[in-house]
């Protein structure tokens, strides 16, 4: 698979060259998000923030992620979620969280009601030296852009 680099605000991460880019309009370099579209529908995002405002909120970088996953829990339309694997990576030498999760999820209405399964992927970190912190999130209707999400993590760089 080819890939292209996506650069703004100071970060950069590589993405499959025949995937759509759309950038949240009111993203700024303080705070906003990017997503990355597959052919098949496949999303792949970048979330960033301020990380003195996510401080405020959270004690440490585990209870963000802790936090994350009870909100999807909540989540309208998630019947169950079940956590497959967590584990620290270092991202562009910081401390990140990896957690992939697997949740059941009712779509449509009422007597047309499909269960759906779809594959959550996550890696959080904070970055001292930018000031902000980052979440790469993938939401796979199959695990076959599991490999994506692993080379966008692996190439993500938050700061020079």
């Amino acid at each position: 698979m080819q890939y292209d680099n996506f650069s703004i605000y100071g970060f950069q991460v590589e993405y499959p060259e025949n995937w759509r880019v759309e950038l949240y309009p009111k993203s700024a370099k303080e705070t906003g998000e990017v997503s990355f579209i597959s052919p098949e529908k496949d999303r792949m995002f970048v979330f960033w923030g301020l990380l003195e405002e996510v401080k405020k909120t959270f004690t440490s970088l585990d209870e963000h992620v802790e936090r994350t996953i009870k909100k999807i829990e909540k989540t309208r339309g998630v019947d169950s979620l079940e956590v497959v694997e967590r584990k620290e990576l270092e991202i562009n030498g910081h401390r990140a969280i990896f957690t992939n999760l697997q949740a059941t999820i009712s779509r449509g209405f009422f007597l047309f009601r499909r269960k759906e399964l779809r594959g959550l992927l996550a890696c959080h970190l904070y970055c001292e030296k930018a000031s902000r912190f980052f979440i790469l999130h993938g939401s796979l209707s199959s695990m076959e852009h599991e490999d994506v999400f692993d080379h966008m993590q692996k190439s993500f760089k938050c700061h020079r």
